[in-house]
């Protein structure tokens, strides 16, 4: 089961979770892709803690948060059973894009991995743009909960 906290410095969420034996491969270890349905997790739960769900605000307005660039860096080994907190930030909101950053953490607070993904927001025939110019009033929100310069939920 997962569970939904904010991380004490404000700027991040956090979201804990216990690895499923179906999120590892057959040695045991997480499968390396995983890790980005996670970092989806993690998105769609901050964005919704900012008071702005990904299917309200975004999607059913014909705004789409397409992935441009995603990285990963795994540090650790994840296995099944074991419990994770993945922390998840936003580090830069343009008006042509949104940058999110994320951190696993085991237990004990090391760090099993770090990874970013970068999104470009598209209509619905996949064209990027402007947000400030094609919804003022969105752009608007985002820059006062989020902040211009990422790094915080305001």
């Amino acid at each position: 089961m997962k569970t939904v906290t904010k991380y004490s410095g404000g700027d991040a969420i956090r979201v804990e979770f216990t690895v499923r034996w179906g999120d590892c491969d057959a040695a045991g270890v997480t499968y390396y892709a995983k890790y980005f349905d996670w970092f989806t997790d993690g998105r769609i739960a901050l964005l919704d803690k900012a008071g702005l769900s990904y299917m309200d605000i975004f999607h059913n307005q014909g705004i789409e948060l397409v992935v441009i660039d995603a990285f990963c860096r795994y540090r650790l080994s994840l296995r099944p059973v074991e419990k994770v907190i993945l922390e998840t930030s936003i580090t830069s909101l343009t008006r042509t894009r949104i940058t999110f950053s994320y951190r696993l953490l085991k237990e004990d607070n090391t760090v099993a991995a770090e990874g970013s993904t970068n999104h470009a927001y598209v209509d619905e025939r996949g064209k990027p743009f402007n947000i400030a110019k094609k919804n003022p009033g969105l752009w608007e929100e985002l820059s006062r909960k989020i902040g211009t310069a990422g790094g915080g939920l305001n």
